[in-house]
């Protein structure tokens, strides 16, 4: 009995190494592949031509040559992923990569075509805000005069629209030559992108864009007509805006410390702020639009206000429609005259002046100002508009002339019956 112990503990002592040899050689295998999988793919993000590309496809291939022999192993070493998948994984980052640094070789013209146009653009914003603060200035001094107020308030709202136009179209001149997907983009073509929007100081121009606004809502009071363009530049700035702003937080996540990248230094680096700029210009077009609704709305109430027509208060869409249904069902109910509110109001002013704003989908929309509309004239009796008595009138006239000249028309006279023949 001891005799057999001895032998067992002698087994033990001699498979013992082995064991361990096997776990070591497992555990370097792992490691290994582990560390050649990341090299390549930090080879190939960093990398800025195909011909760099196409060495490191040999690397790919060599690499699940090499540990092919091991597959099974690995899968369990892996888990929850698989030999294969890291395989593929990696083959399709090559691809991306290689297609998107391919259109940047062939685009080599375009890219410095763009680079001009960038150059001119920028040229032109700075030239447009040093006209804004004299069109700000101009729109101070002509409050008195009513005439000249208006048309610097027109030349101030052409102006901001050509400056949105101009720095969108400087934003796409960047972003043009990288594609739709950003993800397709390695780092070092990345970083040049960053540099371009750093440099043009992209973020800050289109928070200038949407601050103007702003003050230009505060800075003076508006007509009817003037909310229609306010309203869509307004949205068509937030559309655009989307777009940019979900490239942007490409560009700049990639910037982030929690993105894996080390933040870069030196020219060309993304500040990164407390507050991301993104979020700031967010904030400042919910402000912007918060300002405008206010407007809008409160403006549009005081054509009922001075004309004495009493409604209720409403500061949103929704408020609108219920007090002009809630007016025009207790004026069919009462003996209220409603002519002020159907003639003053809503068909010399809300129709003329402030039908095309309200008709817009973000505000009311086709739809209910043609129901609302229909709701208001049904108020009065329907007459038959003055031009169009005129119009029968004069017809009837024509045709009076008319009978009278053709019934004084002399007639011819009546032939003498043939005598027969004898």
């Amino acid at each position: 009995m001891i005799r057999f112990a001895h032998n067992a503990i002698f087994i033990v002592l001699l498979l013992l190494p082995a064991a361990v040899l096997s776990q070591r050689s497992d555990f370097a295998l792992k490691k290994d592949f582990e560390e050649r999988h990341e090299r390549l793919t930090a080879l190939i993000k960093s990398a800025t031509t195909t011909v760099q590309l196409d060495s490191l496809k040999n690397s790919v291939d060599g690499l699940e040559l090499d540990f092919a022999p091991h597959s099974d192993f690995l899968d369990k070493a892996l888990y929850p992923s698989t030999f294969a998948e890291k395989m593929k994984e990696l083959r399709e980052m090559y691809a991306r990569f290689y297609d998107a640094t391919r259109i940047m070789e062939t685009q080599g013209a375009q890219i410095l075509a763009m680079e001009s146009t960038i150059q001119e653009l920028t040229v032109s914003l700075d030239t447009l805000t040093r006209e804004r603060d004299m069109l700000f200035a101009e729109l101070q001094q002509n409050k008195a005069n009513v005439a000249a107020l208006r048309e610097t308030v027109r030349r101030l709202q052409a102006h901001m629209q050509a400056k949105d136009r101009l720095l969108f179209a400087l934003v796409d001149s960047m972003f043009m030559p990288y594609g739709k997907d950003l993800d397709r983009v390695g780092d070092v073509l990345r970083d040049d992108l960053s540099a371009k929007i750093e440099k043009a100081n992209v973020l800050t121009r289109v928070y200038d864009i949407a601050s103007d606004n702003v003050r230009f809502l505060s800075a003076t009071e508006f007509q009817g007509k003037d909310f229609a363009s306010l309203v869509d530049n307004y949205q068509q700035f937030t559309v655009r805006w989307k777009g940019l702003s979900d490239k942007m937080q490409a560009v700049y996540i990639a910037e982030q410390p929690s993105s894996g990248r080390a933040p870069r230094t030196g020219k060309g680096a993304v500040t990164i702020q407390s507050t991301p700029p993104v979020a700031r210009v967010d904030s400042l077009l919910t402000e912007w639009n918060t300002l405008l609704q206010r407007t809008f709305w409160s403006t549009i109430e005081k054509e009922f206000a001075v004309r004495g027509v009493a409604v209720i208060p409403f500061s949103d869409a929704a408020g609108f429609s219920s007090s002009i249904r809630t007016y025009v069902d207790q004026a069919r109910h009462s003996d209220e005259d409603a002519t002020v509110f159907v003639d003053d109001v809503w068909k010399a002013r809300i129709d003329k002046e402030w039908k095309d704003a309200l008709s817009r989908e973000s505000i009311l929309g086709k739809q209910e100002y043609a129901a609302l509309d229909s709701l208001v004239r049904g108020l009065t009796p329907s007459t038959i508009d003055a031009k169009y008595l005129l119009y029968i009138g004069i017809v009837a006239v024509a045709a009076l002339v008319l009978w009278w000249i053709l019934s004084r028309k002399p007639k011819p006279p009546a032939q003498k019956p043939a005598t027969p023949a004898t």
